[in-house]
């Protein structure tokens, strides 16, 4: 009998942590722009600010989720070649004709409903506010037939990207936990989760005055649902997804044992958030920073569970294949780099949000907005 040993080259691993940050903005801004349309339909219980937090959740997302794409890519001037070699079969090439579109409307709606707030600079005292004012682009008035329409298609779009990058990973057969429908299922349903994450940090970050009365009880409803729904699901799906290994079994593994507990505790903490939502107040920055963190965390802790980690499992013999997170560009410098970005998009774009006008005496416009804060849903 003859044994022949097979020695594998050393490969470079396929997906690098650039796609779980690409993954982890780009969703986050498809499920805003749902949340949004909720919002703005039933805008006479919501608060302008909880609807400018997601349509900025939807803009922000949108630009920064494409930059880390084509730090995915290795090159930013490969992506070129999507467009010069169009294959209608590939999904990946699908992809690059349906990010553009839906990063040009979600940029398009959140300055259709901020139009007002940022035509309102021109009164700051700030020159570069003055200047900002300026892409209100004239004194015509935006109606909210424009607006929800625009908003429709945007959502359209949005779902769009939620196809194609559920499936583009969907079809990698050699990956038993990435093809199957549950992995799919739970990008789409914890990305509401990270917008909820974002928009609650952009409150935060919002110049509010401490205890203004501009929440309304549908705001916290509103974000109560989306969480406790989006996790509540989640926790389904997560077993479901981890029982779809044929030759592997992630519950004899003592590391994925760590990792499945580890992410049923983060959906079990968007629970506990979500059912204090309505006890929270959402003037309270401590508190939204809070439930934002831990939110986020989840979010981006199960992106980069069921992509990195399925990659260190090995196809054919034992392994193990440890994977070390590189410093630079391409790992933690690089997630910090992005996750700075966004944050310097929206410590800019906050400044457009108008900051309430104090109550007095004689001020009428403040007796509907108490009303208002009344509105159960």
């Amino acid at each position: 009998m003859n044994i022949t040993e097979i020695l594998v080259q050393p490969q470079a691993i396929a997906w690098l942590p650039w796609a779980v940050q690409y993954f982890f903005y780009i969703g986050s801004a498809y499920a805003a722009a749902i949340l949004f349309l909720l919002s703005y339909l039933f805008r006479a219980h919501t608060s302008h600010y909880l609807r400018s937090a997601l349509v900025l959740t939807m803009s922000i997302g949108a630009v920064v989720g494409p930059l880390a794409l084509t730090g995915d890519l290795h090159q930013p001037g490969r992506a070129w070649h999507f467009y010069t070699n169009i294959t209608p079969w590939s999904w990946m090439s699908l992809g690059s004709l349906f990010l553009p579109l839906f990063s040009a409307l979600a940029i398009l709606t959140a300055w259709l409903y901020l139009r007002d707030d940022i035509a309102k600079l021109k009164h700051s005292d700030s020159a570069i506010a003055q200047k900002v004012a300026w892409f209100s682009f004239g004194n015509w008035k935006t109606t909210s037939s424009q607006i929800i329409a625009v908003t429709v298609v945007t959502c359209l779009a949005g779902l769009t990207i939620a196809l194609y990058t559920g499936a583009e990973i969907y079809v990698v057969q050699s990956r038993p936990l990435w093809h199957q429908p549950a992995a799919p299922l739970l990008w789409f349903v914890t990305a509401f989760i990270g917008a909820i994450g974002f928009a609650l940090l952009l409150l935060a970050l919002f110049p509010i005055p401490a205890k203004a009365n501009v929440f309304t009880q549908s705001d916290q409803g509103l974000i109560k649902r989306a969480l406790l729904v989006s996790a509540i699901l989640a926790a389904v799906l997560l077993p479901i997804w981890a029982s779809n290994n044929p030759s592997f079994s992630l519950y004899e593994s003592q590391a994925w044992l760590v990792r499945l507990g580890g992410l049923a505790v983060s959906f079990l903490a968007c629970m506990g958030i979500a059912l204090l939502a309505s006890k929270i107040a959402l003037y309270n920055r401590a508190q939204l920073l809070l439930m934002s963190a831990i939110s986020l965390i989840c979010c981006w802790y199960l992106r980069w569970v069921t992509i990195m980690d399925v990659q260190i499992i090995a196809k054919f013999d034992q392994g193990p294949y440890p994977y070390e997170l590189p410093m630079g560009s391409a790992g933690l410098l690089g997630i910090l780099g992005m996750a700075g970005l966004w944050l310097a998009l929206a410590l800019a774009a906050s400044e457009i949000v108008a900051i309430p006008a104090k109550p007095t005496k004689n001020n009428s416009i403040t007796k509907p907005l108490a009303k208002q804060h009344t509105v159960r849903t």
